[in-house]
């Protein structure tokens, strides 16, 4: 079994048990406690779990806040910054994907500017936010709620996503590295973010810098899949070497010409 593969396996566990032992780990996914320890130091870093001793549980807040309602609070000033940049990719008349991301839904109050929009969303948030908007034709995907996130996900929200063409999707992710590309730590997201690509026109994704450096346990896409890259600050200089070696657009409030 391949370490991404097993952590998933791990994740689903611990998701599943609340906690479990190095040894329950090693035990159940037939592997040595010192695998199963590398394997939580990797999935901490990436803020996946939180290590315990002996053992580990998957990361939530103390109060079980919604992870969305937290990220919602995060970072408010940079994520208007990229939605004051991004909103200008949308022309009347467009069809818009929009995941279920907070960073994505700061753009919705923008989009009274608009005539003739159709936005299909997989956020139960961002299709509430949708619906405050005067103008916006609103769809939204069918499917499972994923707990403690505001999105629909699962092979119903595939299907629906693959019967609709956009010209832009827009999207955010968990983290981005330069040599790594745009990832999450769920596949199901990641898949589902891949389906909304292939079937758009342009791809924008909407990256706070504290997004920087970091990677996920699935890949999204890499800087070759993605049209414009949009954050609030210049990336570090490995970043920009990779996107100048692909056709990605580097956006910030620094270099303003797409």
């Amino acid at each position: 079994m391949l370490s991404l593969e097993r952590q998933e396996e791990i994740l689903e566990i611990l998701n599943k048990n609340k906690s479990a032992t190095v040894e329950e780990l090693a035990s159940e996914l037939y592997v040595s406690g010192a695998t199963i320890r590398r394997d939580l130091r990797a999935m901490e870093k990436q803020g996946l779990i939180k290590r315990s001793h002996g053992g580990a549980m998957p990361f939530k807040s103390s109060a079980e806040e919604s992870a969305f309602a937290i990220r919602e609070q995060e970072n408010t000033s940079a994520k208007r910054t990229i939605a004051n940049l991004a909103v200008k990719l949308i022309k009347n008349g467009d069809s818009v994907f929009m995941d279920s991301s907070s960073t994505v839904g700061v753009i919705i109050p923008l989009l009274n500017n608009f005539n003739y929009l159709s936005v299909t969303t997989t956020g139960l948030r961002n299709a509430l936010l949708l619906s405050q908007t005067n103008t916006v034709k609103i769809y939204i995907a069918g499917g499972r709620v994923q707990n403690h996130s505001n999105s629909i996900i699962g092979t119903d929200t595939m299907d629906y996503i693959s019967r609709i063409h956009a010209d832009i999707a827009v999207m955010s992710c968990s983290g981005v590295d330069a040599n790594n590309g745009f990832t999450d730590a769920s596949i199901e997201q990641a898949k589902l973010k891949q389906q909304m690509r292939k079937n758009s026109h342009k791809l924008a994704m909407l990256c706070d810098s504290t997004k920087f450096n970091k990677t996920f346990l699935c890949t999204d896409f890499d800087f070759d899949s993605v049209d414009y890259f949009i954050t609030d600050k210049m990336p570090p200089k490995e970043f920009v070497e990779r996107i100048n070696q692909t056709k990605c657009k580097l956006i910030t409030p620094e270099n303003t010409n797409f």
